[in-house]
């Protein structure tokens, strides 16, 4: 079996740590609407609840949609590659990839500016940085939970990193199957 290369190593070790961690937040999230639907039926809901399973539901969203990168299991359609040579298959892949890199290359200046985390920094204060650049990302609070949205929000950052690793491992691999298939 070839060795695989460090970028590979590392976006597998990625991708399983996002799929242990959805994991575990979709087993968070079942066990605690179990407990909203326990508490309805007793008269006593947990009003919380219900905003936290959206905000657990989207981060573990994000996390397997990162890992399905890596895997390369999201859905595609395959009419056009499966007509094509395995050379120009190689070709439309790749082709594919550099798109994928170039709209997670966006995400994350996207991410960037909206986070600006080095104007927040240089700001005296977080309610100084919101009323300077009319960015309320640090201040926006949940409805129910009494926690600032950001710390929900982080899971942007997070996804824009990772998928960019896996589609720069996944460019990796396509450039050397390429290779291979000219010799």
């Amino acid at each position: 079996m070839p060795r695989r290369s460090m970028l590979a190593r590392v976006s597998t070790a990625i991708a399983r740590a996002e799929i242990l961690l959805a994991a575990v937040l979709t087993f968070v999230l079942f066990a605690l609407l179990l407990a909203n639907v326990t508490s309805r039926f007793f008269g006593r809901p947990l009003i919380w609840v219900d905003e936290l399973a959206v905000y657990l539901m989207v981060i573990a969203a994000f996390l397997a949609a990162a890992a399905a990168i890596d895997a390369r299991q999201h859905i595609s359609v395959t009419l056009l590659p499966d007509m094509l040579s395995p050379r120009n298959a190689a070709i439309l892949r790749l082709l594919a990839d550099l798109i994928l890199l170039g709209f997670m290359l966006l995400l994350s200046w996207m991410v960037w500016v909206w986070f600006d985390p080095l104007t927040a920094s240089a700001a005296e204060s977080l309610d100084a940085f919101a009323a300077q650049t009319f960015n309320f990302i640090y201040q926006e609070p949940t409805v129910t939970l009494g926690l600032q949205k950001v710390w929900f929000w982080l899971v942007m950052p997070v996804f824009a990193i990772a998928a960019t690793v896996h589609c720069l491992a996944q460019i990796e691999a396509d450039l050397k199957h390429l290779g291979n298939l000219a010799k």
